[in-house]
């Protein structure tokens, strides 16, 4: 039997990968603990252990700290979270010989290709705050241990409201001004479509992949156009709202152009991923 460890299993995306791989009957789950951690990552003697105990044969890595501006004033916490966890999962592979598969999560953060056109795996990358370099430090941590990386963004009805789609859903509904970025780009992609597709690949077998693989929405939109459709359709649309460049509101330095070309993602693990337009409709109906 397959012996699945979710880590971050509080956050949203870990909690729903859970929940998913939980309906699978021929494997065992395990978690790091859902509304609330069970485990301190940080404390590593407890977090070797823990791991040790289980004895996975793979590990699903949805740990990360995300708030950007959090990542840049406590750049320390930053480097252990989105970085040093990675490198001491692998480390203790080596030391104990265990034999797991590995599947991360990354980031879209680094791409910033100019024109709004997608950018490749291969594309260049663009390192601008802390949050990108620790993210990136630990792809290539992966990537050298032959892990399985998926460079995402994701939106969907969360448990603790912090997705962009819960942001923009709530300060609609209550009528707060809002600023909405018009010169950020990406294709996200739905919470649920993640969990669908992670359980089609371990059911498939197809876990022990290994390298970089871009996964969110066929085509892209702005962050302003995906607020407004998105509002529109829960019925939540006001005109309490203005446009603004992303830069010139947020004191960490962000990316104008995340839109990712999914080609490599369809072509590998032979899966259709879907028009954003359609990933909008389907978690709309979650919040009506």
């Amino acid at each position: 039997m397959l012996k699945v460890l979710v880590l971050g299993s509080s956050g949203a995306l870990g909690r729903e990968v859970y929940k998913e791989l939980k309906k699978i009957h021929n494997i065992k789950i395990f978690h790091s603990g859902l509304r609330k951690r069970k485990i301190d990552i940080l404390q590593i003697t407890k977090f070797r252990k823990f791991i040790l105990s289980i004895n996975p044969n793979l590990i699903i890595n949805c740990i990360a700290h995300t708030n950007i501006e959090q990542c840049e004033k406590k750049k320390i916490l930053s480097k252990k979270i989105n970085f040093e966890i990675v490198k001491e999962i692998f480390e203790l592979k080596r030391k104990k010989k265990l034999h797991f598969n590995f599947i991360h999560f990354s980031t879209d953060a680094f791409y910033n290709k100019t024109k709004n056109k997608p950018s490749k795996e291969t594309s260049k990358i663009y390192l601008i705050n802390n949050y990108c370099i620790h993210k990136r430090m630990s792809e290539i941590e992966c990537v050298k241990n032959n892990g399985l990386v998926f460079r995402i963004n994701f939106f969907g009805k969360s448990y603790n409201n912090k997705t962009y789609s819960d942001w923009i859903y709530y300060n609609f509904k209550k009528g707060k001004k809002i600023k909405l970025f018009n010169d950020v780009f990406f294709n996200p992609i739905r919470i649920d479509s993640i969990v669908k597709f992670i359980s089609s690949i371990i059911i498939n077998k197809k876990y022990s992949y290994n390298g970089i693989y871009n996964l969110g929405s066929r085509d892209g939109i702005s962050k302003s156009d995906f607020a407004l459709s998105f509002a529109k359709k829960a019925r939540v649309i006001n005109y309490n709202y203005k446009f603004i460049k992303v830069n010139e509101l947020l004191k960490v330095k962000r990316s104008n152009n995340m839109f990712m070309n999914i080609n490599k993602f369809e072509k590998k693990f032979k899966i259709r991923l879907p028009l954003i337009k359609n990933e909008i409709k389907n978690e709309v109906k979650k919040y009506l």
